[in-house]
């Protein structure tokens, strides 16, 4: 046996080879290196921490957990009331002297007579005139018993706002069968529309209705006397061309116009005597009938004086009151009938829709009109229509105080006839 001495390192009875030692030194260095990263860079520290990366799961798809609200239909919007307001002007009646003053020459010009009044006729959607006598031009001019005017009339009231010409008149045939069916060609041709007369037997079985403002007007229109003109007329004059009240079917007229679909039905009747401020005792009976047969209003011409307004009402076979407002004349708008008789009124009612498809006619009102004749130096005249109110604190130029003082006479006297449980005054 060798008692060569091993190497290494002695620690007690114990000999640590240079191999342990080795691992011994790797050992403390490990432990040293652990002791100073403890002492220094405690766990926690920002400098040498292990950035962990988050494990990123799938994107979920976003399911928005509102609940889709059912769709509500957009309500059809309930439309505005319809409404309307007609306007009835009182007479023209284009007498000589009126003749005299609008002359020219070969021509005629009836403007200066409306120029006051113009905008008073056209404040309404609608507006009806009636004119005395025929506008046909193809016989002489009269302005006397026999009324015969010249048909520029017609563009004069249409440029004033007229719409619509009244021709059912008791002087419809003073210038014969001939003259009256020119005067319906001459509206046509003007673009006037007129009711009370008719070109064919065919037109006359056609109601007259007209849109306005979305409501169905129909206009019906009677004389009760021709002054005996129908006994030399042709008889087609009597059977189509105007419709005289004994020789008419106007309950039938009336059932016509509302399977034409008429909402209203608006009847001008020339009717009564002459300068008599009541009704006579048959235009009550005719006034009732067209109650009792479903017409709405009644306005009435011929006396050349106002009558006064009235409800007039009815029961059907279901005990259903029908009311009618009736205007028994509206006076003179023109003429040459000075003093007593110069003046009249415009007379206006409203249609107004109650509920959808059903109308009602409401809010009589009535403007007084004054016929001012102011003598010229050619000892001719001038005349011109004037709504009474519009003067009462301030006369037109060159009045004189007569007219002025007759102005308010008539702006009171108008006011009593009409009285005030129907209709209300209006200045314009």
């Amino acid at each position: 046996m060798s008692n060569k001495p091993v190497k290494g390192l002695r620690v007690g009875h114990y000999r640590i080879t240079p191999l342990g030692l080795a691992v011994l030194a790797v050992l403390l260095l490990v432990i040293i290196g652990v002791v100073v990263v403890t002492v220094f860079h405690p766990f926690g520290s920002e400098d040498n921490a292990v950035e962990v990366i988050p494990t990123v799961a799938p994107e979920a798809e976003v399911v928005d957990a509102t609940p889709t609200p059912t769709p509500v239909p957009t309500p059809t919007p309930t439309p505005e009331p319809r409404s309307a307001t007609i306007r009835s002007l009182g007479e023209i009646a284009m007498q000589q002297n009126l003749l005299r003053c609008a002359v020219n020459g070969n021509t005629f010009n009836f403007d200066s007579m409306f120029v006051d009044i113009a905008d008073i006729i056209g404040n309404a959607d609608y507006t009806v005139a009636d004119v005395e006598g025929t506008l046909g031009g193809t016989t002489e001019y009269s302005g006397s018993a026999r009324m015969v005017t010249p048909p520029s009339l017609i563009g004069t009231l249409k440029n004033c706002g007229v719409d619509m010409l009244m021709l059912a008149n008791d002087h419809a045939l003073d210038g014969g069968f001939n003259e009256l069916q020119a005067t319906i060609n001459n509206c046509a041709t003007e673009g006037m529309a007129y009711v009370g007369a008719a070109a064919s037997a065919e037109e006359r079985q056609t109601p007259v209705i007209k849109e306005i403002n979305g409501i169905k007007v129909a206009f019906l229109a009677y004389t009760e006397t021709l002054n005996d003109n129908e006994k030399n007329a042709d008889a087609a004059a009597i059977q189509y061309g105007v419709n005289l009240i004994s020789k008419s079917n106007a309950k039938k007229d009336i059932e016509d116009a509302r399977a034409a679909g008429a909402d209203i039905i608006v009847c001008y009747c020339s009717w009564g005597e002459m300068f008599k401020t009541t009704p006579t005792d048959t235009q009550k009976v005719i006034a009732q009938k067209l109650n009792d047969w479903g017409v709405d209003v009644i306005i009435g011409y011929n006396p050349h004086v106002v009558q006064p307004a009235a409800w007039l009402e009815s029961k059907d076979a279901d005990g259903n009151v029908h009311r009618t407002l009736c205007l028994g004349a509206t006076g003179n708008l023109l003429s040459d009938q000075y003093g007593q008789y110069d003046n009249g009124i415009i007379f206006q009612f409203t249609i107004q829709e109650t509920e959808y498809g059903h109308f009602a006619v409401t809010n009589p009102v009535y403007v007084p009109t004054y016929v001012w004749r102011n003598e010229t130096e050619d000892g001719r005249y001038d005349y011109r229509a004037l709504a009474v109110g519009q003067w009462l604190e301030s006369a037109p130029e060159g009045m004189a105080y007569a007219d002025a003082a007759r102005m308010r006479q008539i702006w009171a006297d108008v006011q009593a006839t009409m009285g005030t449980e129907v209709a209300a005054v209006a200045a314009e």
